[in-house]
């Protein structure tokens, strides 16, 4: 146990207002009875990196669907937000959806992405830093299920406005989501606004092929989660024993996402041995897809107003644009 304190020890992220070890969560996830691994562990450097070729595949529509909704409507984003604005993005992914954003606005204030992955959160403040060289990056490594200290120079923004990429939202059950949204009102305060994704329910073959596309983008990005467990945290996967999963769920109405273990096997992480049989699977992600009218009930519990919202052409996907109900 002495090997599994020091892994834990040199692992932990150095914020202190960070999330837990990644060795304490990988352990509870694999422990349950349905293993299972936080998503956010499929980014990081080398996962951004391998998102960025998910999100070039033709069947993976939703980033390409986002950026498109951004481009298009930038001057009517812009004036719903207005000037001088302060953006807190929840979750950045890759490619970094805050650009099309920052891009549209009229002299943002300050850009504050939050994320639990230290390394990946790093990335995006000097991409960003790099892109707009006279904006504020003021990046928050902490769980952003709860509620979000934002800096106290954000005050002197003209308005907060929070923006909750679809591949972030997705992540998130209903009644979760309801409490995200709650807790993003809370952040923000009086006159705060909300710019959320929204990926809309659609043929299950077309959402199937998005998540299992024939170049095996989706697969690669999904297999080096164990190969980031391998370096990071002294483990023993061998990924090629593994086969991408990625199927509809009607009932839940999302896409669920795991490894399935092509054989038995007992790999170890930091010299604990994880036992999996034949046709076992670990779930590493899940995406939840929404309608327009379910989506609207989360927000309105949340305490939100829909202002405006952009569809596109083809109805896969939807931004919206929402202000705190009075």
């Amino acid at each position: 146990m002495r090997q599994v304190a020091e892994v834990a020890r040199r692992f932990e992220p150095a914020p202190p207002h960070a999330t837990r070890p990644m060795i304490a969560l990988v352990f509870e996830g694999l422990s349950e009875e349905d293993k299972q691994l936080p998503v956010h562990l499929l980014y990081g450097i080398e996962g951004s990196r391998l998102f960025e070729h998910v999100c070039e595949q033709p069947e993976y529509y939703p980033a390409r669907a986002e950026a498109g909704l951004l481009r298009a409507h930038a001057d009517g984003i812009a004036r719903r937000i207005g000037p001088r604005a302060a953006v807190v993005e929840y979750g950045p992914g890759a490619p970094r959806t805050g650009i099309p954003l920052l891009e549209a606005l009229d002299t943002p204030h300050a850009y504050v992405p939050v994320d639990a992955d230290a390394v990946h959160l790093a990335a995006v403040a000097r991409e960003l830093r790099a892109r707009f060289e006279t904006l504020r990056v003021t990046p928050l490594c902490q769980e952003f299920r709860q509620f979000v200290a934002l800096p106290p120079a954000l005050a002197r923004a003209r308005r907060r406005v929070a923006f909750l990429p679809g591949t972030t939202f997705a992540d998130f059950r209903p009644l979760e989501a309801v409490a995200l949204l709650n807790s993003v009102r809370e952040t923000l305060g009086l006159g705060g606004g909300l710019l959320v994704g929204i990926d809309l329910v659609k043929e299950p073959a077309v959402l199937e092929r998005a998540y299992d596309d024939g170049a095996g983008a989706m697969a690669a990005f999904n297999r080096q989660v164990l190969v980031r467990l391998n370096r990071e945290l002294d483990a023993t996967f061998d990924p090629a024993a593994f086969r991408h999963r990625a199927v509809w769920n009607p009932e839940q109405q999302r896409i669920e996402m795991g490894l399935v273990s092509l054989r038995a096997q007992s790999p170890t992480v930091a010299g604990i041995s994880v036992a999996l049989a034949a046709g076992e699977e670990i779930h590493t992600r899940h995406d939840y897809k929404h309608t327009l009218d379910g989506f609207a009930q989360l927000a309105r519990i949340a305490g939100w107003a829909a202002v405006e919202r952009w569809i596109d052409a083809e109805h896969l996907y939807c931004l919206q644009y929402l202000e705190a109900a009075e």
